[in-house]
């Protein structure tokens, strides 16, 4: 059977998108891209189901269905934002600002997102997630220095909570000042024993400082940092992260042999994948948005299809 795709263009906020939906036939997969300019903003990909039914032409028939259904929701979804964002900008409410900016986000318009959580700090000058998920937008496009200046604008204000000082924390050892860094995930940890990516940073903060700070850190000798890192690396294994024990043999072969710069090469790489974005938290942001702005209410199919979402996303996570 061969590939089944479809292509869109949607002009929308002023802007040209592009969408394709295609099946990966070797794969069992349906793939969703959409692009502005030539360049890809984001990618999803969808299993579906390869078994053969008696005709052929019945299966290809209900599969072209499939990717054509997703197509249109992919559209509809992106315009439907853009119109969800240009109300709630008008409405001084700084929760549904930043909901909309996450949304962007994760389609990877960065300046779409960065422009809805500044509007909710205009609105609302001590809202703590609209600095965290600006700080993040910041992270996630490598500005450290704007994230840096994002934090501290709120973490001694109304930050005082373990999310903000880990990524507080993080985007200071992205910019190289370790001992900075080393005093954010502590506030994290005393805050949430049990904070696993606070544990992650600060395992990548004492091996980083074995590297490139001795001086910079008011740490024990070098072995010392490298075991306690491990211990880090201990208190995450404990929690049986599937994608954390890939890495882990490595990690601890690594150390165990005075690779260093491998293992930092490997905790960078993997970050993502063993931290990945919590979907039941999106399809549940989405809802909100759809419910609160979408103008037509949600009808029951609709709302079966975010109760399947969810169900997977529990099931995954």
């Amino acid at each position: 059977m061969s590939d089944i795709g479809f292509n869109d263009n949607l002009e929308v906020g002023g802007r040209k998108f592009h969408f394709q939906t295609a099946t990966i036939s070797g794969k069992g997969k349906i793939r969703c891209e959409i692009f502005e300019d030539g360049r890809v903003l984001s990618s999803t990909e969808v299993d579906y189901d390869r078994r053969r039914g008696s005709r052929t032409e019945a299966v290809e028939d209900r599969l072209r269905q499939v990717v054509e259904s997703l197509h249109d929701e992919m559209i509809g979804e992106v315009e439907l934002l853009f119109k969800i964002g240009e109300k709630v900008a008008r409405l001084k409410h700084s929760p549904s600002n930043v909901k909309v900016g996450i949304m962007f986000l994760q389609n990877n318009m960065i300046d779409d997102a960065i422009k809805q959580f500044k509007k909710a700090i205009e609105f609302d000058p001590s809202y703590a997630a609209a600095y965290n998920n600006l700080g993040l937008t910041y992270l996630k496009i490598g500005d450290y220095s704007e994230a840096i200046n994002t934090y501290e604008r709120i973490i001694n204000r109304n930050g005082q909570y373990t999310d903000m000082f880990n990524n507080y924390g993080l985007a200071l050892l992205m910019d190289d000042r370790i001992a900075d860094a080393q005093e954010q995930f502590k506030r994290a940890l005393r805050l949430n024993r049990n904070h696993l990516e606070a544990h992650y940073n600060m395992a990548l903060m004492y091996l980083k400082s074995v590297i490139n700070h001795h001086e910079q850190i008011k740490n024990p000798p070098r072995s010392v940092r490298v075991q306690r890192a491990f211990e880090h690396f201990e208190k995450i294994h404990e929690q049986n992260i599937k994608v954390f024990n890939v890495i882990y043999d490595k990690l601890k072969k690594n150390l165990n042999n005075n690779k260093i710069k491998e293992s930092i090469t490997i905790l960078e790489e993997n970050r993502s994948k063993i931290f990945p974005t919590n979907i039941s938290n999106l399809i549940s942001t989405n809802f909100y948005l759809k419910f609160m702005y979408g103008g037509k209410g949600l009808d029951g199919e609709t709302i079966k299809r975010f109760e399947h979402r969810l169900n997977i996303a529990l099931e995954d996570n």
